[in-house]
């Protein structure tokens, strides 16, 4: 009877915990399914102040603004500096208000004028590109805030405008870029040369040419409904790309003044050919259509880039004894230069190199260490080391001056030498990472064997570099630009590649 009794309380017991272990699955599974709706921005760049103000385009934005407004909607209107002073020097305050009801962010300051971004920064070393950048980009900043009263929160890439110094200058704008060609698997949101990056999707939106034609709008959005459950899933945050304004008007861009490196004055412009006015009636119409339509889904969350910053900006100021171990002791097992999900390979090896550093000078590897974010390295670190192994004493004093040469510097060392030859910041990742593992344990080996080791990490390394490469083709462009060192200062700046990750 004892017997009995005991298996009927170990079933009733197994009963309930089998019972509160499926209510906890449930729970989870509805909270992930939560956590994964996708944020969703509606994004509008703001660009044209070339044509005369008798063809209305000013008014577009305006409208667009009053209609999200009305709505009860929001987005990010991307605004070129040239088109706000425009706007300022036209006394055209409606304009700036309802836009201003929004988020309001840079879409660079000049534009389509040449030099562009690019072309300035074509063959500009890292450090002085990234100062050009804050000059430039920081003056049209300033002159947004005092137009739209908002400091923008993030500068969008303006066709095939990019460079990585510009991306790094944001870092110390306290922006985000917009638009970036960096990301990761599922991840739309991620930290590059120490800046809070956003990739755009450009499956979503680009109704342009179809606003004003019921005809060619209705199919655009019912295509939709398949469409958007179908390519977000899975991501965090998406970029909806609403509209061009002028285009909404025009029927080719307005900056065909600029293209293959033309550089007209004000008397030069020329204006681009414009949709019959009384079809922005229904373009008007077809917009609110498409902004009611966003904001009726239940599978997304309609926000502005403004609010992603806040969610998806901080990181972690501190990294752990344990947690550096575990991903020294992944980056020894993969054998390749570790992404891991809340730390850089670039703050992984600061980290590194400082607790070597300590361990060196007392013995003692700190329990907990300031994250320290240097960017990449100024150039390509070798693959294949100089020797075949080093001392114990010889690995602690390359932590020493790598660590010296990242606080001086703010970046990775591409290679430390000894006398018999160079070591890449690859193998010196792998060093200090197997290094590190033993004098966790206070077991420094007499020797340490030194790897070949990538120059870089490669994690969606060719969709990034397609993309970099295909900003040549922007028509505005001159026809000989030159990508070279832009990609290549792309890959290296791929060592302080992370996940953003929403709090």
């Amino acid at each position: 009877m004892k017997v009995a009794k005991i298996l009927l309380l170990s079933s009733s017991v197994l009963l309930v915990s089998c019972a509160a272990e499926k209510a906890e699955k449930v729970a989870k599974a509805e909270e992930a399914e939560v956590e994964t709706r996708p944020y969703l921005v509606l994004c509008l760049d703001v660009e044209e102040y070339t044509s005369p103000e008798s063809t209305g385009m000013d008014d577009i934005p305006k409208w667009l603004a009053e209609t999200m407004t009305d709505v009860g909607a929001t987005g990010s209107f991307f605004v070129i500096g040239e088109k706000a002073r425009s706007l300022e020097a036209r006394g055209r305050r409606d304009v700036i208000e309802a836009m201003a009801r929004h988020d309001v962010g840079s879409h660079t300051s000049l534009g389509s004028i040449h030099p562009t971004v690019t072309e300035i920064l074509e063959h500009a070393s890292f450090d002085a590109g990234v100062e050009t950048m804050l000059e430039n980009e920081g003056a049209g900043f300033d002159d947004l805030e005092r137009i739209f009263g908002q400091r923008p929160a993030a500068l969008a890439r303006h066709g095939g405008s990019y460079g990585p110094q510009l991306v790094a200058a944001l870092s110390k704008m306290g922006a985000a870029y917009v638009y970036s060609p960096v990301s990761l698997s599922g991840h739309n949101a991620v930290w590059f040369a120490n800046t809070l990056n956003f990739h755009g999707e450009g499956d979503f939106g680009f109704f342009d040419d179809a606003y004003h034609d019921d005809a060619l709008f209705d199919p655009m959005l019912a295509a939709l409904d398949e469409k958007i459950p179908a390519g977000t899933r899975g991501l965090d945050v998406v970029a909806f790309f609403a509209n061009h304004p002028s285009k909404v008007r025009s029927i080719e861009f307005w900056d065909f003044n600029y293209y293959r490196g033309a550089n007209p004055g004000p008397e030069d412009w020329k204006t681009p050919e414009l949709r019959p006015l009384e079809s922005m009636e229904t373009a008007r119409k077809n917009f609110r259509r498409l902004v009611e339509y966003l904001q009726s889904r239940d599978d997304i969350e309609l926000t502005t880039y403004r609010d992603m910053v806040e969610r998806f900006g901080h990181q972690p100021e501190t990294i752990g004894k344990a947690r550096l171990a575990e991903i020294a002791s992944k980056v020894r097992k993969e054998g390749e230069v570790v992404i891991a999900p809340d730390y850089s390979p670039a703050e992984t090896f600061a980290a590194l190199a400082a607790a070597l550093t300590a361990y060196g000078a007392g013995g003692q590897v700190p329990e907990e260490m300031e994250c320290r974010r240097p960017f990449g390295p100024l150039q390509r670190p070798p693959r294949e080391p100089g020797m075949a192994e080093v001392t114990g004493a010889e690995a602690l004093e390359l932590a020493r001056r790598a660590d010296g040469a990242i606080a001086a510097d703010g970046h990775l060392p591409h290679a430390l030498g000894l006398e018999a030859g160079e070591i890449g910041a690859g193998s010196l990742l792998a060093l200090f990472s197997q290094v590190y593992l033993d004098v966790v344990e206070d077991d420094l080996a007499d020797t340490y064997a030194v790897v070949a080791f990538a120059a870089h990490p490669t994690e969606n390394e060719a969709p990034i570099v397609e993309e970099v490469r295909g900003c040549k083709e922007w028509p505005v462009h001159r026809e000989d630009l030159d990508m070279t060192d832009l990609v290549e200062m792309t890959r290296l700046q791929m060592w302080t590649l992370k996940p953003a990750v929403a709090r």
